[in-house]
């Protein structure tokens, strides 16, 4: 680190070297001379100066051409440079200022305003020194943080590919055997005499197996979604054989509750639609199963309405109420895995899939999915997707 601050002075006077050298060495400024452009070049480059004095009319190179020479230069292109001169017109101002001056002292100069614009542009410089310095490490910093934070990324993405192609590859793989075991359970129940006592350990079976199951093709549709394998298969179909075939589908499981199921569907909607008829089935499912997880008396209505028209697209608008429990609305209600009770001495079984998986198929058919709920006061599950009509 420099002592003094260094002050390159050009001038072909050697009477105004004097009287500047004798100024700023007073001024505790260390001093180098040069009576041409082309010796202060040199000697700037040997010692880089923190400002540069420069008169403009001088032999061979004038002070124009000489800080044009400064500034070419990688090193010296930052340096200030004051111009001095007794060409006090506006022309010549600007055209130093244009060459690469930050300044323009007209002679004669006053020693104050001398003095006070050399310090105040070396100090100006050291400034911007400092910052530059101060941004290019900060740029750096951030940069390696960026390149720790994609390969932290890259990382992470691998890591969930290989978990979302193990999970594929898992679920799939145990869904056939657990068919196997769920085929033969309800065979053993409906086509076998069995004792009570045998039927009761059947019905465990068949019971864990479906719980098992309906798990293991959460996990299947999470996985294909994630790697774009989540195809639907739109065809035509009649929105009440659906909801008939809930109604029957879930005519056992409320045996042992205090449970009526029952379906509203509006009469103009006995028609023909065309649409992914096993996305709206699966959603259905999930959503009922939900109600009658968190409800041990009362009613679960299925509600199907029509909501809106647009060109060509019919909006259908689907509930599911009960007189269950009900719930705090909550944001995270949909998200994976999310469980009301996540205590490991939960009262309601299930891993906080079924209602992410609702709201992944209605996504996928590009509609909406929500729930009004009240503790203690049941809850409704909606969702609204668009279908076409089928005219015949």
């Amino acid at each position: 680190m420099k002592d003094k601050p260094v002050v390159l002075i050009i001038d072909d006077s050697s009477v105004n070297l004097t009287l500047l050298y004798n100024m700023l060495e007073k001024n505790n400024f260390q001093v180098m001379l040069a009576n041409s452009g082309e010796q202060g070049l040199v000697l700037a480059k040997q010692n880089p100066p923190d400002i540069i004095l420069l008169d403009i009319i001088m032999g061979g190179w004038d002070g124009y051409e000489t800080c044009r020479h400064m500034k070419r230069d990688q090193i010296l292109n930052k340096i200030p440079v004051l111009f001095l001169s007794a060409l006090g017109d506006t022309e010549n101002k600007v055209r130093a200022l244009q060459a690469g001056g930050v300044d323009y002292i007209s002679k004669p100069f006053q020693r104050e305003e001398l003095l006070a614009r050399v310090q105040t542009h070396i100090e100006l410089a050291n400034l911007r020194q400092h910052l530059e310095e101060e941004v290019a490490n900060k740029t750096e910093k951030i940069k390696l943080l960026f390149e720790a934070l994609q390969l932290s990324y890259d990382k992470a993405e691998q890591a969930s590919i290989l978990k979302t192609e193990f999970l594929r590859n898992v679920s799939h793989e145990f869904l056939t055997p657990m068919n196997i075991v769920l085929g033969m359970s309800e065979m053993l129940l409906e086509d076998t005499e069995l004792t009570e006592e045998q039927k009761s350990y059947a019905t465990a079976i068949m019971n864990a197996s479906k719980k098992l199951t309906d798990i293991l093709t959460n996990m299947l549709s999470f996985a294909q979604q994630f790697k774009g394998e989540l195809k639907s298969s739109s065809s035509e179909f009649f929105l009440h054989e659906i909801i008939d075939n809930i109604l029957q589908y879930f005519t056992k499981s409320i045996k042992n509750k205090q449970l009526v199921i029952e379906a509203i569907i509006d009469p103009e909607l006995y028609v023909a639609f065309y649409g992914d008829k096993e996305a709206i089935h699966k959603i259905l499912v999930k959503l009922v199963d939900n109600a009658i997880k968190f409800t041990e008396q009362g009613s679960i209505i299925i509600q199907v309405k029509f909501v809106e028209h647009f060109e060509n697209i019919e909006w259908i608008e689907f509930k599911v109420i009960d007189t269950g429990i009900g719930i705090a609305e909550e944001a995270n209600l949909f998200d994976t895995f999310y469980q009301i009770d996540g205590s490991s001495t939960r009262r309601h079984e299930g891993m906080g899939m079924g209602l992410a998986v609702a709201k992944m198929f209605t996504e996928a058919m590009g509609g909406k999915i929500g729930v009004i709920s009240k503790p203690n006061e049941g809850s409704t599950f909606w969702f609204k997707i668009p279908l076409r009509l089928v005219h015949k």
